[in-house]
C-alpha cells in the first residue's frame, strides 16, 4: 500500500523493503520483528533524508507503538510526524492523515478522527506519486475508517450506507487488506442490532479473507467477534475456546490492545456465565433475565442471600454442589443472630423471602432461584452464583445500620427525633420486619 514512486535509488528500495517487511511481520503476529524492520528502516529514511519515506515507516512504528498501548513511544513517534509535516507539507505520503485519524479514533476523538480521513482521502486523489491501485485502496480504507468512526459515535445508519458503499466498489476488485476489515465491520453492525445469524455470517467471510493473504494479525480480531457472539447466545464453553486461542497467539506484552479486549471480554463472559451475580458492596444483584437490581439498603435480602450461598458454595472434595439449603432456623440464627421462635421469626422470614423473590425471580410464582426446601430455603439445585466480595464479608455480619445516616430513610438524621411513624418504618427497614396490619403506613417491597 506503498507508493511505488516510479523508479526509486538502490538506497530507497532498501528502506522501502524494510518498510513493506514491517508490515508483513505485523501481519504474521511477529511484533518484535515488525518493530526492528520498522526501526531500520527508520534509521535509513533519515541517512536518506527522505521526508515521505520517512512520514510512512512513522506510520508503522505509530501501529505498534498503539498496539503495544506505549504512549511514550506514541507521543515520541506522532512528534516526529507532526515535525515532518511542519517542514515538507507538499512531499509527505497521504498515510500520514491515516495514521493521525487512527490515533485520533484511538482516543475516542471520532470528529477530529473523521476530518483527517477527509483529508487522507483528499490527499490520495489528488497526489501524482500514488499509484493508481493504492489510490485505489486508499479510498476503500477511508472509507472503511469513516464507517467505523459512524459507528462509534453512534450514528450505524450512516455507518451502515458508507460500509454498504465500500461492498458494492470494491468487493470484487478484492483489494489486499480490504475486504476482511469490511466484513468484519459489517459483521460488528449485525451484532449490534442482535442479528447474530447475519452476523456470524460476515465473520465467516471475514475469517476466509484474512487466511486467505496469511493475515493472522487480523484474523485475532475475527476469534474475538465469534468469542462475543457464542457469549451472547449463552455457548460459554465455545466463547471460552475462541479466547484461550487469542490468548495463545497474543501472549507476548507488544499485544497490548488485543489483550485488553481479551480481558475485557472475559470479564464479560464470566459475568455472563453464572446464573445470578452479587455484588454485596454495591447492593446490586444481576440475573440473566434482568439488568442490575438495586437493593439500596435492604441489608437483610443480602444477609439471606449471603447465608444461602454459602449452604449452596460447591463442595471442595467432590466439586459438586451442596446438596443441602437452610432451615427457617439456621436462616434466623444466621441472619438475625437470634434462637429461632417460630410465633416471632415465621411471618418475618416469610415477608423477606417474598421481597427477596419479586426482586430476582421471573416469575414470582413460580421461583427458579429461591426454592423451598424442606423446613427452609436453597438456591435451585446447579444454580451458579457469583458473590464478588464473600470472602471478605463472610467473617462479618452486615454494617451496623443505625450508627451512620446514610442507611436511614429520607428525613432521619442521627440528633433530629422523628415522629413515631417514622421511627418505625425506619426500624422495619434496618430488621426486615413487616408492618402489623394496624399500622396506617404501609412499606411496599421495592420491585
Amino acid at each position: 500500500m506503498l507508493g511505488k514512486r516510479g523508479e526509486p535509488s538502490r538506497d530507497a528500495s532498501l528502506g522501502l523493503y524494510w518498510l513493506r517487511l514491517g508490515h508483513l511481520r505485523f501481519e504474521k503476529c511477529d511484533l518484535k520483528e515488525a518493530e526492528k524492520a520498522f526501526l531500520d528502516a527508520w534509521e535509513h529514511s533519515r541517512s536518506l533524508s527522505d521526508p515521505r519515506l520517512g512520514a510512512e515507516v512513522l506510520v508503522g512504528l505509530l501501529r505498534f507503538a498503539g498496539e503495544a498501548l506505549d504512549l511514550a513511544a506514541t507521543q515520541k513517534w506522532e512528534s516526529s510526524l507532526d515535525h515532518l509535516i511542519e517542514e515538507h507539507p507538499r512531499n509527505i505520503s497521504p498515510l500520514v492523515w491515516y495514521a493521525k485519524g487512527a490515533l485520533a479514533i484511538h482516543s475516542e476523538k471520532w470528529l477530529l478522527g473523521q476530518r483527517f480521513f477527509h483529508k487522507f482521502l483528499k490527499t490520495a486523489r489528488i497526489d501524482p506519486e500514488v499509484t493508481d491501485e493504492d489510490r485505489c485502496v486508499y479510498e476503500a480504507r477511508a472509507i472503511l475508517m469513516l464507517a467505523n468512526a459512524q459507528a462509534k459515535r453512534g450514528a450505524r445508519r450512516r455507518s451502515f450506507f458508507l460500509l454498504n458503499t465500500a461492498l458494492s466498489r470494491f468487493e470484487k476488485i478484492n483489494l489486499k487488506g480490504i475486504n476482511g476489515v469490511l466484513y468484519l465491520l459489517l459483521g460488528q453492525h449485525h451484532e449490534a442490532l442482535q442479528q447474530f445469524p447475519e452476523a456470524m455470517e460476515w465473520y465467516k467471510k471475514a475469517h476466509g479473507a484474512f487466511l486467505g493473504e496469511h493475515n493472522w494479525y487480523h484474523h485475532l480480531y475475527v476469534l474475538l467477534a465469534y468469542a462475543r457472539l457464542a457469549r451472547l447466545q449463552q455457548n460459554y464453553g465455545r466463547a471460552n475456546f475462541y479466547l484461550d486461542l487469542i490468548d495463545k497467539a497474543a501472549s507476548s506484552a507488544e499485544f497490548g490492545v488485543m489483550r485488553t479486549e481479551l480481558l475485557r471480554e472475559r470479564k464479560r463472559l464470566d459475568e455472563s456465565a453464572v446464573d445470578l451475580l452479587v455484588d454485596g458492596q454495591k447492593g446490586i444483584v444481576r440475573t440473566r433475565e434482568t439488568g442490575p437490581i438495586n437493593l439500596r439498603k435492604q441489608y437483610v435480602l443480602l444477609d439471606i442471600l449471603r447465608a444461602l450461598t454459602k449452604a449452596h458454595r460447591k463442595d471442595d472434595a467432590s466439586g459438586q454442589d451442596t446438596p443441602r439449603g437452610l432451615s427457617k432456623g439456621e436462616i434466623i440464627e444466621q441472619v438475625w443472630k437470634e434462637n429461632y421462635r417460630p410465633e416471632a421469626h415465621d411471618n418475618k422470614l416469610y415477608y423477606n423471602i417474598n421481597r427477596l423473590r419479586k426482586l430476582i425471580e421471573p416469575n414470582f410464582r413460580q421461583p427458579k432461584y429461591l426454592l423451598n426446601w424442606k423446613e427452609g430455603y436453597r438456591l435451585a439445585p446447579g444454580l451458579k452464583i457469583q458473590w464478588l466480595g464473600l470472602e471478605r464479608m463472610a467473617s462479618s455480619s452486615a454494617p451496623k445500620r443505625t450508627q451512620t445516616n446514610e442507611v436511614l430513610p429520607k428525613g432521619l438524621t442521627l440528633g433530629i427525633k422523628a415522629n413515631p411513624v417514622q421511627e418505625t418504618v425506619a426500624q422495619n427497614m434496618r430488621t426486615g420486619t413487616p408492618l402489623q396490619k394496624s399500622n396506617p403506613t404501609r412499606l411496599e417491597p421495592s420491585e
